[in-house]
């Protein structure tokens, strides 16, 4: 797993690189001290993932995310982690961009390889409390490119109650077993929402389901077997 480290303390830096290079599984490709350096670097050493440490995020935080996240369209996805002391409002704006998080600067090392394990699945690591706020803060959000309704229709009915599985935040794995298929069925399953739906991960579906209204029917329903 190739990571690009992106940080200003060139001790810190130095630490994180440390901490990587540890693992046998984890080799630090390149390493720069301004964000603003992130796009170009990542052209030469095409990471599997860039690793950003910073206090507070920006509209140029974003804006270099979003560069990014182009880069990596139709070639190898580049997921980008974020460590940060005070994430602040953007946090969601950045998680619609896809295949990007943010994680507390304060992480261990343990948790931060866990992380990037997570990351190089396709998954999208978060904390419990950016989850649980998702559906708060996208109801602020305008222009989303994804506030129509019509993408629901294209789904099959078997791919509108993989969907709803997702948004309570199954995996693939719980969701094969409720559907009783088999895992690479759900995974293909999985592939075909987030194409119809035109998202990147599984954040940005859930993020589209808060804005889609579905998210309150999904729990009641789920709350209605259940009981």
């Amino acid at each position: 797993m190739k990571v690009l480290l992106v940080c200003e303390n060139e001790l810190e830096r130095a630490g994180l690189s440390a901490i990587l290079n540890n693992d046998r599984e984890i080799s630090v490709i390149g390493e720069v001290s301004a964000l603003s350096e992130a796009p170009r670097s990542a052209e030469q050493f095409r990471p599997d993932i860039i690793l950003c440490s910073y206090h507070e995020f920006s509209a140029h935080t974003l804006k270099i995310a979003e560069q990014v996240a182009v880069q990596s369209q139709g070639g190898i996805p580049i997921y980008l982690i974020f460590l940060a002391t005070f994430p602040g409002d953007q946090v969601v704006n950045l998680l619609r961009i896809g295949r990007c998080t943010v994680l507390d600067r304060r992480i261990s090392p343990t948790e931060l390889i866990a992380a990037i394990r997570v990351s190089i699945a396709g998954y999208t690591p978060v904390k419990d409390d950016v989850v649980g706020n998702l559906a708060r803060a996208s109801v602020a959000l305008k222009g989303s490119s994804h506030s129509s309704k019509e993408h629901l229709l294209s789904l099959t009915k078997r791919e509108r109650h993989v969907f709803e599985l997702m948004v309570q935040g199954l995996s693939n794995p719980e969701i094969a077993a409720w559907l009783k298929v088999a895992e690479s069925t759900v995974k293909s399953h999985v592939q075909g929402i987030l194409s119809k739906l035109d998202v990147r991960d599984r954040v940005q579906a859930v993020i589209y389901a808060y804005e889609a209204g579905i998210v309150n029917r999904s729990a009641r329903q789920e709350t209605q077997r259940r009981t």
